[in-house]
């Protein structure tokens, strides 16, 4: 007999913010054993990152929760995510891949007896974590809301099937029914439902979906189909019937995303290629806004079938992932300049909403002041100067506070806002000002939350304060 691995974390994805338990069993069946050892191997590496010896429990276990080690090697999306694409940025930015928010890593386990560690034995799994966060009860983590299920149906047409849509690694909620078949002759469908954001004309957005699909094991689709092969922009004005532009970006290393580098390569998907990032709002959209745009879906697809009349380009017309609805809402005259919030949302990546009402902004300031004699004792003579100072400031902390209104809101909006407040890597975007079209690190100051629902409160706002996360400095006095 020998040690056996009895519990992992998921073997599709875990969130790095919660319990990552694994639980070896078997050190009874080796003679004076009295400790298991587990190693931990980020992939490409061949040191480890840990090295752990854990007693058996009672009833000759070990349990490890790897969390606390795993969170030390993810951390936030790079910091130029949010402004992707904007005018002038090369085409190799309309995606981004994971980077920092992903990890893969693997185990390996012994057992140790009087200080001496047997050979060590590698388990065959490829684990991936994630900078988000999850439940208490979630173990494991459930991957199913995010990753689609796709089978192949070679008899009939399409070729490839969605079993199960997915959805993006968001928390917005605000989803509506499938209108994309009314308004596109049938040739598009969001399967999943759509999910809708609203958003002004200067804002800067993306989203991120996790694009590894789940191939049926019982009818296999076309081996070109792995994740998201292109996404469909159909954008809208306001009184068009069908669309007034319609693109294609396809999902190649070329644009920044991957891993193929061709339409239908099929090629396997692993490493920082199993999140994808796309530039999604109006000012930073993967393709030109029209003028006249009202509106716009982004439609995520995987490959179909060469032989499907409906699937243009060999990928499939249907979205595997929700398909994201835009509206771009007209500024109003009585709004204030607008304060864009990006934040990371519970699954490591970025949500954003924009705050269009009052902004207030005040300078805090804390001197640190001693006294001095007025008199230079080390000049040729004592003398003063009706200027020479006394009380002297030796250094002070300056603070940029500001506290800034949102317009009227739904409750799926509200809903967003709530991960705002408990976020702990918070970005805004001014209108106007020193730091004007830039991202800024903040920090939410609002130390209580208190939800809002149209049944509670009708017509609802928001307020949040926060602060500048770098003060301002200044000279000594």
């Amino acid at each position: 007999m020998a040690v056996t691995v009895i519990q992992t974390p998921s073997t599709v994805f875990d969130m790095a913010y919660g319990a990552n338990p694994l639980t070896l069993s078997g050190i009874d069946t080796i003679a004076n054993a009295d400790k298991y050892a587990l190693r931990i191997y980020i992939v490409g590496q061949t040191d480890p990152v840990a090295d752990i010896r854990q007693t058996p429990n009672r009833i000759g276990r070990a349990i490890f929760d790897m969390q606390n080690i795993l969170q030390s090697y993810v951390g936030p999306q790079n910091n130029q995510v949010d402004s992707q694409f904007v005018a002038g940025i090369p085409q190799n930015n309309r995606i981004s891949l994971a980077g920092a928010t992903l990890l893969e890593y693997q185990i390996a386990y012994a057992t140790e007896a009087g200080g001496v560690v047997s050979a060590f034995t590698t388990y065959p799994e490829i684990f991936t974590v994630i900078a988000g966060s999850k439940q208490y009860f979630q173990i494991p983590f459930d991957t199913n809301p995010y990753q689609p299920k796709i089978s192949g149906d070679d008899g009939t047409l399409p070729c490839s099937v969605i079993d199960r849509s997915a959805k993006p690694l968001s928390d917005n909620e605000f989803t509506i029914a499938d209108e994309l078949p009314g308004k596109t002759i049938g040739i598009y469908s969001s399967p999943g439902g759509i999910d809708v954001h609203n958003v002004y004309r200067d804002d800067e957005c993306t989203k991120t979906f996790y694009q590894k699909v789940e191939r049926s094991s019982t009818a296999a689709p076309n081996t070109a189909v792995q994740g998201i092969e292109a996404f469909y922009i159909l954008q809208y004005s306001a009184t068009s019937s069908s669309a007034i532009q319609t693109n294609v970006i396809v999902n190649v290393q070329a644009n920044g995303g991957g891993p193929n580098i061709a339409l239908g390569q099929g090629t396997l998907i692993s490493g920082d290629f199993q999140t994808l990032t796309i530039a999604s709002g109006p000012k930073n959209l993967m393709v030109p806004l029209n003028a006249a745009t009202a509106y716009y879906y982004i439609i995520p697809a995987v490959y179909g079938c060469s032989d499907d009349a409906q699937s243009q380009i060999d990928v499939m017309t249907a979205a595997a992932w929700k398909a994201q609805k835009y509206i771009i809402n007209d500024e109003p005259c009585n709004d204030y300049p607008h304060v864009q919030f990006a934040w990371q949302n519970s699954y490591g990546y970025r949500d954003y909403f924009t705050f269009t009402k009052r902004v207030n902004h005040k300078t805090r300031t804390k001197n640190n002041n001693f006294l001095k004699g007025t008199a230079d004792y080390n000049s040729a003579n004592y003398s003063v100067d009706l200027q020479d100072r006394g009380l002297t400031t030796y250094s002070q902390k300056i603070e940029n506070m500001f506290e800034v209104q949102s317009g009227y809101m739904n409750d799926a909006e509200a809903e967003l806002l709530k991960h705002l407040y408990q976020s702990g890597e918070v970005k805004v975007r001014f209108s106007t000002g020193p730091y004007a079209n830039q991202w800024v690190p903040v920090v939410i100051t609002n130390t209580a939350y208190t939800e809002k629902t149209y049944r509670k409160d009708r017509l609802f706002q928001y307020t949040v304060s926060f602060k500048l996360a770098s003060n301002i400095k200044s000279m000594r006095g």
